[in-house]
């Protein structure tokens, strides 16, 4: 039986922050931003040269994006050096715009490189400060757990996993043969909602004796192959086919499922057919033989699953 246990999945929910003073000071066109391997980025302040702390203007989003960064030292093998600011996260954002573009906070890891790497700005003070941006499910968001229970320890599904998943798989396959016989008039709604909710069959209505006889658009589908296959194992005799039409052409299938011969047929086959032979031997020569054709009966899609079934039925208590 599989070990219950609890596990906790993370829910990030949206919250004010009200980070350190040190982060509330905007980057200016003096600060120093590197990325991971000392590759130091270019600022040059474009649309915000008024606001000035010291006569140095500050620094707009749009601006440090796309920013060139010089001296990077990563090796070729690992992607080779950062040449550009890729993205500014939108953490680092403050409440003050110039031109609908947010000025960006000095709050350590504030962006991405090109090849993928982070861009730090290192802390310098300065006589601006601006209040933080309202954000959502940023890094420093509050995090919370829920508990749900987990049954199983992963890898392979326990034997009582795997009956509940074919079970869930044929009750799919069966609603979606319910329910295109609801468009065809043959069941009512109510009868397709009892078996979708109760597992209520409808009593009227033959159920497919195997899910894989049905096929994506709900219609009842004759692997023959494999029919060919049950009845070899279940009919007496050894001398049995069953013979199927597709479109305009006889096929007849042997006991081990190949196809024995095709043939044109003129009139068109709407059912199976049980095709039985009688073996006739030389009293002359015992190991000369002929076959002849008997009975040709055809029977019903429903006929066949019930005589194989009894079939299966009387091996199995023998």
């Amino acid at each position: 039986m599989a070990k219950k246990r609890t596990i906790l999945i993370p829910r990030i929910e949206d919250i004010n922050i009200t980070p350190d003073t040190s982060c509330m000071h905007p980057i200016l066109e003096d600060n120093t931003l590197v990325c991971l391997h000392g590759g130091r980025v270019k600022l040059k302040a474009k649309k915000a040269k008024r606001i000035k702390s010291d006569n140095v203007p500050i620094m707009l989003n749009n601006e440090i994006q796309g920013a060139s960064i010089s001296g990077c030292l990563n090796p070729p093998i690992l992607g080779g050096p950062c040449t550009k600011v890729a993205m500014v996260f939108a953490y680092t954002y403050s409440d003050h715009k110039v031109n609908n573009k947010h000025s960006v906070l000095q709050m350590g890891l504030i962006g991405m490189s090109i090849k993928g790497y982070p861009i730090f700005a290192i802390p310098k003070k300065n006589k601006i400060k601006f209040a933080l941006a309202k954000i959502q499910a940023s890094p420093l968001a509050k995090i919370k757990y829920d508990r749900i229970r987990w049954e199983g320890g992963g890898g392979k599904l326990g034997a009582a996993q795997r009956r509940r998943r074919e079970k869930s798989k044929e009750k799919a396959k069966m609603l979606l043969y319910l329910e295109n016989e609801n468009k065809k008039g043959k069941v009512s709604d109510k009868e397709v909602h009892l078996y979708k909710h109760n597992g209520i069959w409808p009593k009227d209505t033959p159920k497919p004796r195997n899910p894989d006889y049905i096929g994506e658009n709900g219609e009842i589908i004759l692997n023959i192959k494999q029919r060919a296959m049950e009845i070899k194992n279940t009919l007496n005799g050894g001398y049995n086919s069953v013979s199927i039409k597709t479109k305009d052409k006889l096929t007849r299938y042997d006991l081990d499922g190949k196809p024995h011969y095709e043939k044109t047929s003129k009139k068109i086959i709407d059912t199976p057919h049980k095709i039985e032979y009688t073996k006739h031997i030389n009293p002359q020569d015992p190991t000369k033989y002929r076959m002849s054709q008997g009975l040709v009966e055809p029977i019903s899609h429903k006929d066949l699953d019930i005589v194989e079934n009894y079939l299966k039925r009387q091996n199995n208590e023998i």
